[in-house]
């Protein structure tokens, strides 16, 4: 029975395997796989969804029946439980983050990370299922787990901690330019946190969306649905508001708007006239100041969803570009067998070195290299955008009631093929199944923006309808 998709496990809450007696078996079997018959610590946070208590819960009693602890460290992001664990330098240590996130609040899932903080790898997910497959792995449901042991406020710290380490290897303090920056927290992990960090810094950091109330996570707001920032951004920076202080007036705007997603470990930007910048563009402009501030010549890992028109400006700047399968993880890996500095995703998973050699998905990680940009020469930051030329595209989500049948029926390949027919060398079309939702992902790019909704009209006129809901 499978249990894993791109990035861990996920589902509607209440739906297998976000059950309680699957996740009573799931938490045995992850503590199981971890530490065989061993005792080990097992840290879970979660992003505020509603259902995280009674999820934490399930978790502990089969954690507790294998034998390990449970210290549950609250509202957290997920990049920050990695590092905590990693930081935290302990063999008999293992993670678990209760996330869905980009989802609604109605689904949940789970995240899973080793000793040294890092998402366990394929070959332990197969362990885990197998576990969970076996009929010998029978579990007492009724039993209470162990007493919870209750840590945010040390992980916090610790992760508070790294982050202003990291703000200081930049020197951002040294340019005496001030930024004011708007960030949307999607009321889900970074909520209460973001007000934290950059502390005695020129950066002024405001956050919104940050008050998560189990139900409001991702809902309007976030990476997911940029409209409120947006509008905010390009409706304060037009008033031209005034402010004077010490005798000198000045004009008041928001210089950058930052929106994470659930979790915190994606991240899209909005510059001060409203315009999106997506994980195509940060990697791309990261790729150049790399280049020109470190000296960075090495290859850059994106994915199959990379923007075409952002691959060929790789091509055309002699830039080694690495396209992966979909996932973060896929990404990471490529990153490490071709010791690639940067790698990310169309989404805002952007993936760094950081300052002590570890590679990091982090949405404030990521943040704090896109200002590092602004502040070092805002001429250079405007050149480096302008160069970016991405392709029209477009992704449509087609709701499916069985991913496998929809990709193997033959009308669907026929109508594919004939679309990349039609297409040629003006673009492309991309088609993969979600790996965590009944959804299939429609890419279509084309060099002439009206001809994607005649291609688009063409595949939903083409296609077995009996394989997708109704349109």
């Amino acid at each position: 029975m499978k249990l894993f998709g791109t990035d861990g496990i996920r589902s509607e809450y209440n739906n297998f395997p976000m059950i309680d007696k699957d996740l009573i078996k799931i938490g045995y079997c992850f503590a199981k796989s971890m530490f065989g018959n061993n005792h080990g610590r097992i840290f879970i946070g979660n992003d505020g969804r509603e259902s995280s208590t009674d999820i934490l819960n399930s978790l502990n009693t089969g954690i507790s029946q294998q034998g390990s602890d449970v210290i549950s460290v609250g509202l957290l992001p997920t990049p920050a439980l990695s590092s905590c664990i990693y930081l935290n330098n302990n063999s008999k240590t293992a993670g678990i983050q209760i996330t869905a996130s980009h989802n609604p609040y109605f689904h949940n899932g789970l995240k899973f990370f080793d000793n040294k903080g890092q998402k366990i790898d394929h070959d332990m997910e197969q362990l885990i299922e197998r576990y969970f497959d076996d009929h010998k792995t029978i579990l007492n449901t009724n039993l209470n787990g162990k007493k919870i042991e209750h840590n945010l406020t040390d992980f916090q710290n610790i992760y508070i901690s790294y982050i202003d380490k990291y703000l200081l290897s930049k020197a951002l303090n040294k340019n005496t330019r001030k930024l004011n920056i708007l960030v949307d927290c999607a009321n889900g992990a970074a909520s209460h946190l973001v007000d934290k960090i950059f502390k005695n810094s020129q950066i002024n950091l405001i956050p919104i969306f940050n008050e998560p109330n189990g139900s409001n996570i991702n809902l309007n707001c976030g990476a997911t649905d940029l409209t409120a920032l947006k509008d905010f951004i390009s409706s304060f920076n037009s008033i031209q508001a005034k402010s004077t202080k010490k005798e000198k007036e000045s004009i008041l705007k928001i210089d950058l708007g930052v929106a994470l997603d659930g979790d915190a470990d994606r991240v899209i930007f909005v510059d001060e006239k409203g315009n999106v910048i997506d994980g195509d563009k940060v990697l791309f402009l990261l790729s150049q100041y790399y280049r020109d501030k470190y000296d960075y010549n090495g290859p850059i890992v994106g994915t199959v969803m990379t923007n075409y028109g952002i691959q060929k400006l790789y091509k055309d700047k002699d830039i080694r570009f690495i396209e992966t399968d979909v996932g973060d993880k896929n990404v990471l890996d490529e990153m490490k067998k071709s010791n690639s500095l940067l790698g990310g995703e169309s989404s805002g998973h952007i993936i760094i070195k950081d300052n002590i050699n570890r590679y990091v998905g982090d949405g404030l990680i990521t943040m704090i290299n896109f200002i590092e940009i602004m502040l070092e020469n805002v001429d250079t930051f405007l050149k480096y955008e302008r160069e970016i030329t991405l392709i029209p595209a477009t992704l449509t989500n087609i709701s499916v009631p069985d991913k496998q049948k929809f990709m193997s029926d033959s009308k669907n390949i026929l109508a594919i093929q004939k679309i990349k027919e039609k297409i040629d060398v003006h673009g492309r079309i991309l088609i993969r199944p979600s790996g965590t939702e009944n959804i299939i992902r429609l890419l279509v790019e084309h060099e002439d923006i009206n001809e994607i909704k005649n291609l688009i009209n063409y595949f939903y006129d083409n296609i077995n309808k009996d394989t997708i809901h109704d349109k």
